[in-house]
């Protein structure tokens, strides 16, 4: 009997250490619903979370949860989490756990990479320290740079630095599928993000009521207020807004400029000061874009009275958009703006010591078009001759960066060449832009639609090539195999991913053939082109689990084209089709 006390003593011992924890798990939205998790205003945790699930997506056969940016270097502001009290599950050998919620960019630049409906409560109101208590946690195999294994949503007590673990959540995939699938981010963000929240029953006004930064309340009244920064042609910015409140007199929005990129800094220098009197439209200024410009509104009911203040989302430098990652290596290639000039950055991964030995004959070259062909740059420069600025802010990249001095402007790009061969493009960003903020539903993060039961974890991270216009492969239907549109040399071109397991794909596509049209509106029967696919060329190299095959035809590539696998001499067993080429 006492040896079996001692035995129960241990145990609960044990069960109270540190390493040891028991999460509660929501596996699909009712669950959610059912706790108190970030339900009120300015707590972010559910936006947090929307934003997550329109970023991954779920292995079907797997379940594993597949990312498409690389969290190492910083992104969106992740960062390693020691679970120093225990409140998750001890990790498995060769995984790290990584988190993102911290919306104080002076200390984590990423963050400004999220989208504004993340931040917005935390702009407005950052005073309130609700407004920056959530996280939501990953771990990550370190093996991979995409495949995460476990997700968590947890929050910080109010007041201190220390985790919740009864506000602690394991959001399993299903969960992630399900508000992809129910609540998918359409060009209205901000409207498909209200709809989930509403849903989930969030209160918008919620501790509002403790404000003491202005004496009009902002609960429901200003949600649909857009403020953004664009860019004119000229390297400098336009404002756009809309959806200015009608009740107040006077309106202005002044332009900041905040130190470190910073959101906290509580004393900016404005740099510019306008009146309007519409409630929608756009606004020509002469201030260059810079990393931390923010624009706020100054909205007054009478002309000496206090004027209710509305922030807009700061610039972070690169629009928004994350690096992109140089094909086969450690680093990554992101465009940048500084003065109203193009800068480009990279970032290379500190354990990627002989960096400067693969890049030797590597460039970046500038071009004012993503139409322009890659020998047809304005400007360019080694690699290795690029400035290294910041070694610090990210923990496990280093920053190097290359001032072009041309204007920034709607639709320049850069682009990551391996040497003098103008066909080796391991790494383009997509043309810079000049139209609404760059948002999780269209920055071209090679996302497969929420249905798609393409499931390959290599496709969804890194489809491979950035000659394919973004596109990940589509499934050819029964088999594990894909199709691809690229282009070279202007030419429309097709790509087949055979997996290695497909033993038998030549016998069963003995008869099979690659057909090229020039509109998706063409019947089977149309082509321009085809080729057998059994002609298709190997290429050396291939992926994890997938052998490369490709072939180059003589159709010029241009909008609208498109290429179709059949299974046969018939016109009737089409496997595949990609979309048409944009």
């Amino acid at each position: 009997m006492g040896a079996m006390k001692l035995c129960l003593l241990l145990f609960c011992l044990f069960l109270a250490s540190p390493g040891v924890s028991s999460v509660r798990k929501l596996n699909n939205i009712d669950d959610l619903i059912n706790t108190n998790y970030g339900k009120h205003t300015p707590r972010h945790g559910l936006q947090l979370l929307f934003w997550f699930a329109q970023e991954v997506n779920v292995d079907q056969n797997s379940n594993e949860i597949l990312l498409n940016f690389d969290l190492r270097n910083g992104t969106y502001g992740f960062h390693q989490f020691g679970n120093r009290e225990g409140i998750l599950p001890a990790l498995e050998s060769g995984q790290r756990y990584y988190e993102v919620g911290n919306l104080n960019s002076q200390r984590y630049c990423g963050v400004n990479e999220l989208p504004f409906y993340v931040q917005m409560n935390y702009v407005n109101h950052r005073n309130l320290q609700e407004s920056n208590m959530d996280r939501l946690i990953v771990s990550l195999d370190e093996n991979s740079t995409n495949r995460i294994r476990r997700v968590f949503i947890t929050a910080h007590n109010l007041g201190s630095n220390d985790f919740n673990s009864a506000d602690t959540y394991e959001i399993v995939p299903a969960l992630l599928s399900q508000i992809r699938q129910d609540y998918p981010c359409r060009n209205n963000q901000n409207k498909d993000v209200r709809q989930f929240l509403k849903n989930i029953n969030y209160d918008s006004c919620g501790s509002m009521k403790h404000r003491k930064r202005s004496a009009d309340t902002q609960c429901n009244t200003y949600e649909g207020i857009k403020l953004e920064i664009k860019t004119a042609t000229d390297g400098s910015i336009e404002l756009k807004y809309n959806n200015i409140p009608a009740k107040y007199k006077y309106v202005y929005i002044e332009i900041c400029q905040n130190t470190h990129s910073s959101v906290n800094n509580e004393d900016p220098t404005m740099v510019g000061k306008y009146q309007i009197s519409d409630l929608s439209g756009a606004l020509s200024t002469n201030v260059l874009l810079n990393a931390g410009l923010q624009p706020r509104l100054q909205l007054y009911s009478y002309y000496f009275g206090t004027p209710v203040t509305w922030y807009g989302p700061e610039f972070d430098g690169a629009n928004r958009v994350i690096p992109i990652r140089i094909k086969g290596s450690d680093a990554s290639l992101q465009l940048w703006a500084k003065d109203g000039k193009a800068c480009a950055r990279l970032y290379i991964k500190k354990t990627f010591k002989n960096w400067k030995d693969v890049f030797y004959n590597s460039w970046v070259g500038f071009y004012k078009s993503s139409q322009h062909e890659n020998n047809k740059y304005d400007k360019y420069k080694y690699a290795i001759e690029f400035e290294l600025i910041d070694s610090t802010t990210r923990e496990d990249y280093d920053i190097y960066q290359h001032d072009f001095s041309l204007t920034i402007a709607p639709g320049v790009q850069i682009r990551f060449l391996l040497d003098k061969i103008y066909d080796k493009v391991l790494a383009q960003t997509t043309p810079w832009e000049s139209g609404e903020m760059t948002s999780t539903c269209d920055k071209g993060n090679h996302q497969p639609d929420p249905s798609s039961t393409w499931s390959f974890p290599e496709f969804f991270y890194e489809p491979g090539y950035y000659d394919a216009n973004s596109v990940i492969p589509t499934k050819i239907l029964g088999y594990d195999a894909g199709l691809q549109l690229f282009t070279q040399d202007g030419k429309a071109c097709a790509r087949l991913y055979i997996k290695k397991t497909f033993k038998d794909w030549k016998d069963t596509f003995y008869y099979s053939w690659v057909g090229f049209y020039t509109s998706s509106q063409n019947t089977n029967k149309g082509y321009k082109i085809y080729e057998y696919v059994m002609k298709f060329e190997k290429m050396e190299g291939g992926t994890k689990n997938f052998d490369i095959y490709q072939y180059k035809s003589k159709l010029t590539i241009a909008s609208g084209v498109q290429i179709r696998f059949l299974k046969d001499s018939g016109y009737d067993e089409k496997l595949a089709e990609t979309k048409p080429w944009s």
